[in-house]
């Protein structure tokens, strides 16, 4: 008779709390991410932004004078300042929560679009480069660790694409408003997005899985029936992350900082995503995600032969990358993260060196003066391939595959390769343009990406439609989870058990 009270109450209870939520968890999810895509919005304008200011400043009548050092540190200097917000993120993240990080990171991002307004020298301009990277730095850690927290297993997949989303939107807002008002109007324009974006962080709550992994289990369960209401799959997952954190606290002895360290790189649950993180971030950069937004007039106006206006051909690259992103956010909810990976890769490899090809060609002279334009379309699909895989499934990735006691830990060491590999890659590309032109630059990159490619084949697993705690144990190599999920499943019973009694 117990066990039958058992099951009846909690159901009834359920019931009850259910008609007290008007709003449906889906649009409480939507409404907790919405704060962070608004300020990826943010980031995807910052990266694509000196492709407007560059091309304005280099007009005779321009306010700031720079010569191509200025411009190669002012597109570059992201990567750096990125390094110092990245190696601040993870205290951040573990003491103060997911939620304040979000929120101290627009200040400086903000501060950085201010000062950009009134700058009247190259150095004033690295300054206010250097405050966006900073901020940036440590959202690129929180992004992903927030969403993927903040969604559950049905949704998180198109959540975390919105960040390809995001980017994308934030490239074409830039340039849109780069190319039709002046570069100080436009900076207003695009900083912007981080007042949104504040606001709307500050409406939601903390993450669940934070609040579970600090002891503040009663807040735990606020915040995740909010989020995701009282479904019965739902409260399942609620109490195996509980019944984890709360074994966690009572078996985790007390020891010296460095022994914890020198354990944890040992143990396969950290360094193994950790590497799949690495590679995924270097994917990122040498695909050229971050250099065709900085540079995308001058790539485009050798692809084109100068055949195709230079601002047309760059919202040409946008528009194609946008549309990619609203295909990507649809895809990767439907099919694998694998699947989705490696067809971006496919296309992006085959893109890049048909376009090598096809220059080479030209430049042979065995394309016609009228055909000049030919090497654009591949150049193209090369965007839409990147756009599709490689630019959502590593940030995906991140926000689910990093077990909960070091998500903050690991988010910050994959987020320094980010960060280096950004500084370097877009440093470097002007020198590369000079030496082996965009043909050559092409080739390099199609084969950077082959060699990371192979590598993420043998070592990333599948992670879609899977639970946190589930991705967690595949690392911590548990194969049977589901006498995990029973033995919850009766601590859960026990606990209503004794509340009933009580």
């Amino acid at each position: 008779m117990a066990a039958k009270k058992i099951e009846i109450v909690p159901t009834r209870t359920m019931a009850c709390e259910n008609e007290k939520q008007p709003v449906s968890p889906f649009l409480r999810q939507l409404q907790a991410v919405s704060g962070v895509v608004m300020y990826m919005i943010g980031t995807g304008a910052n990266i694509a932004y000196p492709g407007v200011l560059l091309e304005q400043l280099r007009q005779p009548d321009s306010a700031v004078r720079l010569t191509p050092e200025h411009e190669s540190w002012i597109a570059s200097i992201l990567g750096l300042a990125l390094i110092s917000g990245i190696l601040t993120a993870p205290f951040c993240l573990q003491k103060l929560g997911r939620r304040l990080t979000n929120q101290l990171s627009t200040l400086p991002t903000l501060a950085g679009w201010a000062l950009l307004l009134t700058a009247k020298d190259p150095i004033a301009l690295l300054m206010s480069r250097s405050l966006q990277g900073f901020g940036m730095g440590l959202q690129a850690a929180a992004a992903p660790v927030s969403i993927a927290e903040y969604s559950s297993p049905k949704h998180r997949g198109v959540f975390l694409a919105t960040i390809a989303f995001s980017f994308a939107t934030g490239m074409l807002v830039a340039h849109v408003f780069g190319t039709i008002l002046y570069w100080r109007t436009a900076a207003v324009a695009c900083g912007s997005f981080y007042v949104v974006s504040l606001i709307l962080i500050s409406l939601s709550p903390e993450t669940p899985p934070y609040l579970a992994s600090t002891g503040k289990f009663n807040e735990c369960r606020k915040s995740f029936r909010w989020l995701r209401g009282y479904d019965e799959d739902a409260e399942k997952e609620l109490e195996i992350l509980l019944n984890s954190q709360k074994k966690q606290t009572i078996t985790t002895p007390k020891v010296s900082k460095l022994k914890y360290y020198a354990d944890v790189v040992r143990k396969p649950e950290f360094y193994k995503p950790t590497v799949i993180m690495m590679f995924m971030f270097v994917l990122f950069q040498v695909s050229g995600m971050t250099v065709i937004p900085s540079y995308t007039v001058s790539i485009m106006n050798e692809v084109t032969g100068g055949q195709i206006e230079s601002y047309t051909s760059m919202l040409m690259v946008d528009v194609v990358r946008f549309i990619s992103a609203v295909i990507a956010c649809i895809v990767i909810n439907k099919l694998n993260r694998r699947t989705v990976l490696f067809l971006g890769i496919y296309i992006s490899v085959a893109s890049l060196f048909i376009t090598s090809i096809l220059l080479y060609l030209r430049d042979f002279g065995y394309i016609p003066d009228p055909y000049k334009w030919t090497p654009a379309i591949s150049t193209l699909l090369y965007i839409f391939g990147k756009t599709l895989g490689i630019l959502p499934i590593p940030w995906a990735i991140a926000g689910e595959i990093f077990p909960l006691e070091y998500r903050s830990l690991g988010s910050g060491i994959s987020g320094l390769t980010l960060s280096l590999m950004f500084f370097l890659v877009v440093k470097t590309a002007p020198a590369l343009f000079r030496a082996i032109s965009v043909k050559g630059t092409f080739c390099v990159y199609g084969f950077c990406i082959s060699i990371c490619g192979v590598f993420l084949f043998f070592l990333l697993p599948e992670t879609k439609g899977k639970t946190l705690y589930e991705i967690e144990c595949h690392f911590k190599g548990v194969k049977d989870k589901a006498v995990q999920i029973e033995m919850s499943e009766k601590d859960r019973m026990l606990e209503l058990e004794k509340v009933e009694e009580g």
